[in-house]
């Protein structure tokens, strides 16, 4: 079976600004006003979704403020080359928009299922 290779070809490392770096599983690509956009998990250094074992019964300040490994995270696809360059999404205007887009092919979703 691929799954083992597929699984390692969506996983995507990226480097904030202090140079932290963090792992994602890329769980799909979007296209809206002819930009595509990566809507991405954050994963352990093993790649499975979920917290890291300290902090599922951590009650400290610093793991509450980081309660981010439930959401989706939002980049933008840029094609440099035979690549895709992840880029944040800096315009609130855009985020917004991709947002309302999002949720309303999320709601039709709900509605076909019914």
């Amino acid at each position: 079976m691929n799954d083992e290779k597929d699984m390692e070809n969506k996983i995507i490392r990226t480097q904030d600004e202090n140079g932290e770096i963090y792992s994602f599983e890329l769980i799909d690509v979007v296209e809206f006003n002819g930009q595509e956009y990566g809507l991405l998990i954050h994963v352990d250094e093993e790649g499975e979704e979920g917290e890291e074992p300290h902090k599922e019964a951590c009650g400290c300040e610093e793991c509450d403020d980081e309660d981010d490994e439930d959401e989706v995270v939002i980049m933008r696809l840029n094609k440099e080359d035979d690549s895709y360059v992840f880029e944040t999404i800096e315009d609130d205007e855009e985020f917004n928009n991709l947002i309302e887009y999002l949720e309303s092919e999320e709601d039709e979703d709900d509605d076909e299922e019914e």
